[in-house]
């Protein structure tokens, strides 16, 4: 668990930001299938990408030895996006949790290769669903208290478009008034 900040203390004192949230995730395709896993943190002004890279070990990690954390010994920052440049899209498919990423070309700049918006679903079992609103409150706290960052999503998070059918559904009671006045109600009467 926290990964990304961890190697940001240990490997990145220079761009150190705190980091709001993260967890893991997998990056799919359109139909769904599983491309990679990584684990993604979100800061103030960057988005970073990291995976574990288990090619700098043969065959045997020999980190234990060496009194280093081994939860990120294997694991490398692979990419940083800064904020200014994405857009955010959370949406739910059945039970999966899903956020999308699309990239803002900068004005001035060529058009680029890849127009396909990456995908990404929330990894974890239990908390999934926690993770999925966690994200969606960070992103729309950093759209509002930076008016730079205004463009980083599409539509508001809290969207009527995201109520599921099959969210609980809250009962409410209501108490029919009573016939004969109570000593409550003739003293706040005498008020």
């Amino acid at each position: 668990m926290f990964r990304v900040q961890k190697v940001l203390l240990a490997e990145y004192e220079e761009i150190y930001e705190p980091v709001l949230v993260e967890n893991p995730f997998t990056m799919v395709d359109n139909r769904g299938e599983g491309l990679r896993q990584y684990q993604i943190g979100l800061t103030c002004n960057r988005l970073l990408f990291g995976c574990d890279n288990f090619r700098n070990f043969e065959d045997k990690p020999d980190f234990l030895g060496q009194g280093v954390d081994p939860e990120i010994e294997s694991f490398d920052l692979v990419s940083m996006f800064p904020l200014q440049f994405l857009r955010f899209h959370f949406y739910r498919k059945g039970t999966r949790c899903l956020m999308m990423l699309s990239v803002i070309q900068p004005p001035g700049r060529p058009v680029p290769t890849s127009d396909n918006p990456m995908i990404f679903e929330f990894g974890g079992d239990v908390y999934r669903q926690h993770f999925w609103h966690t994200w969606r409150e960070r992103v729309a706290a950093i759209r509002v208290m930076q008016p730079r960052y205004g463009q980083i999503t599409g539509s508001s998070p809290f969207s009527s478009t995201d109520v599921q059918l099959d969210d609980e559904p809250t009962v409410a009671q209501v108490h029919q008034p009573p016939r004969t006045p109570s000593v409550f109600s003739s003293c706040h009467a005498g008020v």
